[in-house]
């Protein structure tokens, strides 16, 4: 985990001082809500409100963008249930927790070359995911955490004010099974701000 604040904290500070020419790049940071499928829904089936990213998009050409980003979701639940283990088994309150760092590169086709107005745009991310797994009830806590190869393709749009720019999006999250955890999925929608 102090990894990724080291790393988190590095792409706050030199994403914005990459050496670009006005307006060929932007930056942004969205706030996600995230609904898990398959066996993240599984694991923690509630809708989770706490997912954040930051954005790094360089236009090569008016109309196409390449860029990096970086992510947190968290997913909870709680529940009293029986846990069962190979020799034996335990029941009372559980509190289940997921905790998701996708690292993405990404590419994006906009249908509007005019950044002045409202555009849609379509795009992949792909690239790894650290995903924690961990359940705690009573005393016990059981942990799995593996970096995942990871795939999110997203369709958005752009609304620009003056020098900022206003995002809306979704996102599917697909991170490949790794290690004991199963391929790991959520939808994840998105709203943001960043500098044009």
């Amino acid at each position: 985990m102090k990894r990724f604040i080291v790393l988190f904290g590095l792409l706050l500070i030199l994403l914005p001082a990459t050496d670009v020419r006005a307006g060929d790049s932007t930056f942004g940071i969205a706030w996600g809500i995230s609904v898990p499928t398959g066996a993240t829904k599984d694991f923690t089936s509630g809708v989770s409100f706490r997912g954040m990213s930051v954005e790094w998009r360089n236009f090569y050409m008016r109309d196409a963008a390449y860029g990096i980003n970086v992510g947190w979701n968290v997913f909870n639940e709680t529940d009293d249930s029986t846990v069962f283990f190979d020799n034996g088994a335990i029941t009372g309150k559980r509190w289940s927790y997921i905790n998701a760092i996708p690292i993405y590169g990404s590419w994006f086709k906009y249908f509007s070359d005019d950044k002045r107005s409202s555009r849609i745009y379509a795009g992949i991310n792909a690239g790894t995911a650290w995903i924690e797994q961990r359940t705690e009830m009573n005393l016990y806590q059981l942990t799995e955490d593996n970096w995942h190869l990871a795939i999110a393709p997203e369709v958005g749009m752009n609304l620009p004010w003056d020098s900022f720019l206003g995002y809306v999006a979704v996102r599917y999250h697909y991170a490949f099974e790794a290690g004991d955890v199963k391929a790991q999925q959520w939808i994840e929608f998105k709203v943001g701000f960043g500098l044009d």
